[in-house]
């Protein structure tokens, strides 16, 4: 559904798309303001205007929509569901007005000032950010990157702009798990790189003396690190584990790959991650094995939003990950 449609939709009979000019459109940016800040004080920075002003608006807001929009609740102040409803809509409009009115230009990177936002895993910062960096300085030296953290709904923050790129681990073998959030099926995708599966110890962990291999009974009985951003419920290998009538011991949850890093060169834990892995400079001192599991491979996607396919900055980003990570290697998985 059209974004604008879905805000009419939220609009009240008495101000449907028919009497859309009846409606001032500074009211409609304040409110956009107002629900990304959820902040009378906070909305009135954001439109450069003076918190009187904004709290006058809220008052206009409400006699529109009928409605509160935005009340106080334990920690501040919170949006009513009316305002939930129309936030996303609302934003997703504005960008598609603000870009339909603006005069187009070419993107011309060497001339360009602009913040790219992404959101992606710490494994694959340490990976792929300093080649991006290096394509930056050398081809668009005022262009700047945020990687900033993923939001509740990031969906929807693709589809207002919010977020430019995400990063998205996913499995290619057909098991019934995820190895991140889950994201809409409208958002377009591009595999950056493939990659499987390896177990890492410190250099001279005893379970490496005489062993090449690691045996499924030995990966069993050793204490296990896991990398759980959300920090809770089980890992690919767990799952795998457990249809085999098999489970490991967690012994430490971390939310990075960086921390689990440090962690298993000063312990005898072990850490079943991406081969890429080994790539990090700090995994100099790591020994890595194959595991004694059959777990699936994995391809490294970005996403966006389709509305954003054709533009030209976003197409030239793309292709910068692209170029970025198109060396980045991996340990083969036997």
């Amino acid at each position: 559904m059209n974004p604008m449609t879905c805000f009419y939709i939220g609009m009240s009979a008495n101000h449907a798309a028919a009497d859309l000019h009846r409606i001032d459109l500074n009211l409609l940016v304040a409110l956009d303001a107002l629900t990304r800040e959820r902040s009378v004080t906070k909305a009135a920075e954001r439109a450069g205007v003076t918190q009187s002003a904004m709290s006058h608006t809220l008052r206009r807001l409400r006699e529109l929509f009928d409605d509160p929009l935005l009340v106080r609740g334990r920690g501040g102040m919170v949006l009513t569901p009316r305002a939930e409803a129309l936030a996303i809509p609302l934003r997703s409009g504005l960008v598609s007005l603000a870009r339909t009115l603006a005069e187009p230009q070419p993107f011309e990177p060497e001339h360009a000032s602009r913040t790219f936002r992404i959101v992606s895993p710490d494994l694959f910062d340490a990976l792929v950010l300093p080649t991006l960096l290096q394509g930056l300085a050398q081809q668009a030296p005022g262009v700047d990157l945020a990687v900033v953290p993923t939001p509740k709904r990031l969906s929807d923050s693709l589809e207002t702009g919010d977020v430019d790129l995400a990063v998205h681990p996913v499995l290619l073998d057909p098991h019934p798990f995820d190895l991140g959030t889950q994201v809409d099926a409208e958002l377009q995708s591009r595999t950056l790189f493939r990659d499987s599966f390896r177990c890492f110890v410190r250099n001279d962990h005893p379970v490496l003396s005489g062993r090449r291999r690691l045996t499924l009974k030995a990966y069993t009985r050793l204490n296990h690190i896991l990398v759980s951003p959300g920090g809770e419920g089980p890992g690919v290998v767990d799952r795998i584990l457990h249809a085999q009538g098999l489970e490991r011991r967690i012994a430490l949850r971390v939310p990075h790959f960086a921390t689990a890093l440090e962690v298993i060169a000063q312990s005898d834990l072990v850490l079943t991650a991406p081969s890429s892995l080994s790539q990090c400079s700090t995994a100099s001192t790591l020994a890595s094995r194959p595991t004694p599991l059959n777990l699936p491979e994995h391809a490294i996607t970005m996403l966006w939003h389709p509305r954003f396919t054709e533009d030209p900055a976003h197409r030239w980003l793309r292709q910068l990950m692209l170029d970025a990570t198109r060396e980045v290697p991996a340990l083969p998985s036997k």
